[in-house]
C-alpha cells in the first residue's frame, strides 16, 4: 500500500500534479477507481506538492552580510590572490546557497510531510436582499443562482482536496465536474455533496430546508444525528419543521427550478403564504385589510411580470383590491 511519501516520489504523480494533461488525468482517476483505499493518502500528496509548488527560496538572515564582509577583507590583497580570493568566495556562496536549500527541501520532504498541511482561506461573501437575485461563477467553474434574500460564502480559491461553501436561503447549484475535488454545501447542519451535478437548495426559517437534485447523484449528511441519505435525479430531501425528521419524496422539477428563469409559482397557496412569497419576490411590505373571510387557496403561474400585473391577476379571481404605494402595498377584501 502506497504511503503520502512513495507518492511524492513517483515522478508520474508528479508530473501529473503539476503538469496534468488528458492522458495522465484517465490513468490516475481509473487508478483511484482501482484502489479507493489510497485515495486520502493520494489526495495529501497532491496538497503537499501543491502547497510548495510556488515557494520561493529566502536565504536566511545574515548569509549575505557574511559574504560581503568577506569579500571586503579579501580586497585588499593582491589581484593573483584576489582573483584566486573571489573564485574561491564565489564557489563558498553557492555552497552555502545549495546546502541550505537541501536543509530546507529536507524540513519540507520530513517535518511537513508528516503533518497536516494548513491552508489560510480567504472567504468571500455574496447575498441579495428582499426582491434581488443573483447568478454567480466560483473559481471552479461552478454557477449558482441566489434567490432573494439569500447568501453565499466561499473561498477565494478552492484546495486541491475539496470545494466547500455555506449556503443560506435558497440557491440552485450547477457544479462544475472534478472528479478529484468533492463539492460539499452547508446549509442547516446537512452537507451536500456533488463531483459534477445539478440541485436547488432551499430554506424556510431556521428548521425547515429541502434539498432537490435535478442532475447527477448527492450524497447528503446529517452532521449531527450521523445519517446519509443519497439522492437521485428527481428526489428531494425534506426536513421537517415540527418533527425535525428528515425523509426522500418526489418533486416536480419545474417548480422547484422556475423561480430562476424569473418565474414566480403559487400552488394551492394560502393568503398568509401568497403575501410571503410576494414581498420576498418584489422586495415589498404588504398589508391585508378586511382578511376575516378570506379563506380561499391560489394557483397560478406568472412568468417576469409585475406586481401590479400579479395583483390585478390574482384580485380578479380572489375577488379583493389593492393599493401601491412605494414599497408598500395594501390589500383590501
Amino acid at each position: 500500500m502506497n504511503t503520502k511519501e512513495d507518492f511524492l516520489m513517483d515522478p508520474e504523480f508528479i508530473a501529473w500534479t503539476l503538469h496534468p494533461n488528458d492522458q495522465l488525468n484517465d490513468y490516475w482517476v481509473k487508478w483511484m477507481d482501482a484502489n479507493p483505499e489510497q485515495v486520502r493518502e493520494l489526495k495529501l500528496a497532491r496538497e503537499v506538492l501543491l502547497r510548495y509548488r510556488y515557494k520561493e527560496y529566502k536565504a536566511p538572515d545574515g548569509m549575505k552580510e557574511d559574504i560581503r564582509q568577506k569579500l571586503l577583507t579579501e580586497k585588499s590583497t593582491e589581484y593573483l590572490n584576489e582573483k584566486k580570493s573571489y573564485r574561491w568566495l564565489f564557489n563558498l556562496a553557492a555552497m552555502l546557497l545549495i546546502g541550505f536549500t537541501l536543509v530546507w527541501l529536507s524540513g519540507i520532504f520530513t517535518k511537513d510531510l508528516l503533518a497536516p498541511v494548513e491552508e489560510t482561506l480567504v472567504m468571500l461573501h455574496k447575498k441579495t436582499g428582499p426582491g434581488e437575485k443573483l447568478q454567480l461563477t466560483l473559481p471552479d467553474g461552478t454557477r449558482v443562482w441566489l434567490n432573494s434574500n439569500s447568501e453565499i460564502s466561499f473561498p477565494e480559491k478552492f484546495g486541491s482536496v475539496e470545494r466547500k461553501v455555506r449556503l443560506a436561503g435558497e440557491g440552485f447549484i450547477e457544479v462544475e465536474k472534478d472528479s478529484l475535488r468533492p463539492f460539499k454545501v452547508e446549509a442547516q447542519g446537512l452537507v451536500t455533496t456533488a463531483l459534477g451535478t445539478s440541485f436547488n437548495i432551499k430554506e424556510k426559517g431556521e428548521a425547515e430546508i429541502s434539498i432537490s437534485l435535478v442532475s447527477g447523484k448527492v450524497k447528503v449528511e446529517n452532521v449531527a444525528k450521523s445519517e446519509d441519505f443519497f439522492l437521485s435525479p428527481g428526489e428531494q430531501l425534506h426536513r421537517d419543521p415540527i418533527t425535525g425528521k428528515n425523509s426522500i419524496r418526489k418533486f416536480d422539477r419545474h417548480t422547484i427550478s422556475s423561480w430562476k428563469e424569473g418565474t414566480i409559482l403559487f400552488e394551492k397557496s394560502n393568503l398568509k403564504e401568497v403575501v410571503a412569497i410576494l414581498e420576498n419576490w418584489y422586495g415589498v411590505k404588504i398589508e391585508v385589510e378586511n382578511s376575516t373571510n378570506a379563506n380561499w387557496e391560489f394557483s397560478g403561474e406568472y412568468h417576469r411580470q409585475s406586481l401590479e400585473n400579479v395583483l390585478k391577476s390574482m384580485g380578479y379571481v380572489q375577488n379583493f383590491e389593492y393599493k401601491i404605494e412605494g414599497k408598500y402595498v395594501t390589500i383590501i377584501f
